[in-house]
């Protein structure tokens, strides 16, 4: 079998030596290159005798590129051979020049050649400076430079890297078996990170074992390797609660704060403390989640004095404020949320990015209010939450609207009737384009209906009739005659009819009449 190979590889070299001495009969003994028996040498006698003697090798290193930018590629390869052999190799039509780009005009005799990948890494790299660090050009250098053995140069170029992909994902596995020691364990923290930024769990859960592995073994060598350590079980910790596994992530988390205690990582320990209290939140480990988010509160406020980390003490503030909820302690969630607001506000000042969380700052503060009667202060906040309604995101609009629904309604304001309506509208909205299933639109348009009046109070009466009907296949009455509605419920009767349509939407309470005038039509013509 192995015999029946080398005939076949040396039978396609033969004939690739018979072609370029047909297209070439002018310039070639034929006689003499077809009487050599080896078929390796006649292939590199023949192009020897076109381009010169060390046309063969050249072309050896140029096959790990395949094709190349023909300026560069000169001043490239001319470090190792002549600049002439491009233009011979050309001349000959061993090489093909199309524009700027050098080519094999005999694609299979690229995969009859094997030579050195180290040029071709120059190559790329030099490509790169000139032309611009391109995502398939870097992956390019990362490969040849592997298969070069120049695992530094790789190394380097693959620690840059924090755009997930499938090929440089590719590419890291394939350096991290080559590599050894510490650096071995940075690639394969950086290797574990692109796999999760990709949602590759599995993966990412391979890589971060195996990078907190060499740590280990580093760290009884060097202790400073500790800190990196203690990262790698904090990140490790983050992958667990992505996929839910809570007391794997409880258990890292745990670990990272141990290591960072003893080693006196105060920043870094912050942030382990507020995913450690969030987890715990969410477990019902209420007295836990205490003291991990106090103990990082107290970092943020020594960092805070410093002018540093004012955005992380607001987000800590926050979590705390979810926990005393949970603990019914009122007075520290009020103060909490007070805090979190002064701090946003002045972050919101000087940049809009801040906008979305002070609004859901000051909405979460209205909820308290709310839930203790304090109606007139829930209202100062929820107006001053929607100031910014352009800049708040649909989620938090919605919580913004029904706060501001609740209390109109409590104060007897016929107005209450549009914010219900628009939050029913809203929820619906993320309920049928991203699956978010809380709040229940269907209570939300049954207030619009009751607190509403005119064209409103119609589309809501239609909007949840028509939703129970054909979502829920729950049929309720029957929408009353003479019932008023706008171009909105107009739209949905038709299509509830299997008629067409039309609606142009202007705002969002449009779209979601839009969206249920086409489920709806599309069932009802099945």
């Amino acid at each position: 079998m192995e015999d029946e190979s080398k005939c076949m590889l040396g039978a396609k070299k033969r004939a690739i030596a018979n072609e370029l001495i047909i297209r070439n009969a002018d310039k070639l003994d034929a006689d003499s290159l077809r009487s050599i028996k080896d078929p390796d040498e006649a292939l590199r006698k023949t192009i020897e005798e076109l381009a010169g003697d060390r046309a063969f090798d050249f072309l050896r290193d140029f096959a790990s590129l395949g094709e190349a930018d023909y300026k560069l590629l000169k001043e490239v390869f001319s470090e190792k051979y002549s600049p002439d052999v491009i233009d011979k190799l050309i001349q000959a039509g061993v090489l093909e020049r199309s524009g700027e780009v050098v080519r094999f005009s005999i694609k299979a005799l690229r995969d009859e050649l094997d030579g050195s990948s180290s040029l071709a890494a120059k190559y790329w790299k030099k490509r790169m400076e000139k032309l611009g660090r391109k995502s398939a050009d870097v992956y390019m250098f990362i490969e040849c430079a592997i298969n070069a053995g120049m695992l530094d140069d790789a190394y380097q170029e693959f620690m840059e890297q924090k755009q997930p992909s499938s090929r440089l994902i590719e590419l890291g596995e394939k350096l991290v078996e080559k590599l050894k020691g510490e650096k071995r364990g940075y690639a394969t923290r950086n290797l574990a990170n692109l796999c999760f930024d990709a949602g590759r769990k599995e993966e990412a859960e391979k890589y971060y074992r195996m990078a907190i592995d060499e740590y280990i073994k580093l760290s009884k060598k060097d202790e400073s390797k500790m800190a990196d350590l203690a990262k790698l079980f904090n990140n490790l910790g983050n992958l667990y609660q992505f996929m839910r596994r809570n007391e794997d992530a409880e258990e890292h988390y745990d670990w990272a704060v141990k290591i960072m205690r003893e080693l006196g990582m105060r920043e870094e320990l912050a942030v382990v403390l507020d995913n450690l209290g969030v987890l715990c939140i969410n477990l019902n480990k209420l007295e836990k989640a205490k003291q991990a988010l106090e103990e990082a509160m107290i970092i943020r406020k020594e960092m805070a004095k410093r002018g540093e980390g004012i955005p992380e003490l607001a987000k800590t503030l926050n979590n705390l404020a979810v926990l005393y909820r949970r603990l019914k302690k009122f007075d520290d969630v009020e103060k909490c949320c007070k805090m979190v607001i002064d701090l946003l506000r002045k972050l919101s000042a000087e940049s809009q990015e801040f906008v979305p969380h002070l609004a859901a700052a000051l909405n979460n503060l209205a909820s308290l209010y709310i839930e203790e009667e304090k109606y007139e202060e829930a209202e100062k906040l929820v107006a001053e939450a929607l100031k910014y309604e352009a800049l708040i995101p649909p989620d938090v609009r919605l919580k913004c609207y029904i706060n501001a629904a609740k209390v109109l309604e409590k104060r007897g304001d016929n107005s209450a009737g549009e914010y219900y309506f628009r939050s029913a509208c809203l929820a619906f909205n993320l309920f049928r384009d991203y699956g978010y299933s809380s709040p229940n639109f269907v209570m939300l348009f049954d207030k619009a209906e009751k607190l509403s009046n005119g064209e409103m109070q119609g589309d809501a009466t239609i909007m949840k009739n028509v939703i129970m009907k054909f979502y829920y296949k729950v049929d309720t009455a029957v929408i009353p005659e003479g019932l008023q509605y706008s171009r909105r419920g107009e739209a949905i009767l038709r299509a509830a009819k299997g008629e067409i349509f039309e609606l142009d939407f202007k705002s969002e309470e449009d779209r979601t009449a839009y969206l249920i005038a086409k489920d709806v039509l599309a069932k009802v013509r099945k």
